[in-house]
């Protein structure tokens, strides 16, 4: 089963051992894949040059799905239908919009694979599979 690894993920796993586990025993397995919003977003959080080439270097390793033509179509109109839902419902980052409609056109067995609550928000509403991490807390 693929997974698209959401920014969330990537970050997590460098603060979370038990979540780096997994991660590095998933890419291992080749069942990770990425794309460029989250690449970018991943990428924004880099505290230097190389830092920002050691991530993209891990990126790199991984396949990529397109960001093709439907795709930011796709993400307007899910935003546009949560927003006709309730108030604010659609008021979720732009890249989360971007992600789960790049994970929607790669299949419906493609898994995404997340730790934050919006993404899991706009999974649900369109009905996609998705992975919500769940972190343990902290003592």
């Amino acid at each position: 089963m693929p997974f698209l690894a959401d920014t969330t993920i990537w970050t997590w796993a460098k603060r979370a051992s038990c979540l780096r586990q997994k991660l590095y025993e998933r890419v291992a397995a080749r069942e990770v894949v990425t794309c460029v919003p989250v690449a970018l977003e991943y990428l924004h959080g880099a505290r230097n040059g190389i830092e920002y080439e050691e991530d993209l270097a891990d990126l790199r390793l991984l396949e990529w799905l397109p960001v093709d033509h439907p795709t930011p179509d796709r993400a307007l109109e899910v935003q546009r239908a949560l927003a006709h839902t309730t108030h604010g419902a659609h008021r979720i980052p732009a890249i989360d919009y971007l992600v789960t409609a790049v994970a929607e056109a790669a299949g419906s067995d493609m898994v995404l694979w997340h730790v934050d609550r919006d993404l899991g928000r706009i999974c649900d509403f369109i009905g996609h599979t998705h992975e919500h991490e769940r972190l343990p807390r902290r003592p």
